[in-house]
């Protein structure tokens, strides 16, 4: 059986498939100590935080306070199921204009 499909439900259905999600982690610099923060080291590589690392924490657990880049893998890694909740939950936020 052969099924007719218009050339906007083709664009619709390759855009899907081309579609990347990215996530927006509301970020905003606030300079900290590491007496303000009470650690001297990353909770998940361990290695030591030095001067204007970019620091965060997992909104999802209470691990503590990582670098950005290992925050991210952490996530990836540790919270699919909820990152994929939260990508359904806010799909069809709009971006405020600040963003």
């Amino acid at each position: 059986m052969d099924v007719l499909i218009s050339r906007e439900n083709k664009y619709d259905m390759l855009k899907t498939l081309l579609m990347v999600i990215v996530l927006w982690r509301e970020s905003w610099l606030k300079p900290l100590s590491n007496y303000d923060i009470e650690t001297d080291t990353c909770k998940l590589c361990k290695r030591t935080l030095r001067d204007q690392d970019f620091v965060t924490s997992c909104e999802f657990c209470d691990i503590g306070i990582m670098h950005d880049i290992c925050a991210n893998e952490h996530v990836s890694n540790k919270h699919k199921v909820e990152v994929k909740k939260k990508i359904e939950l806010h799909r069809d936020k709009r971006l405020h204009d600040f963003q």
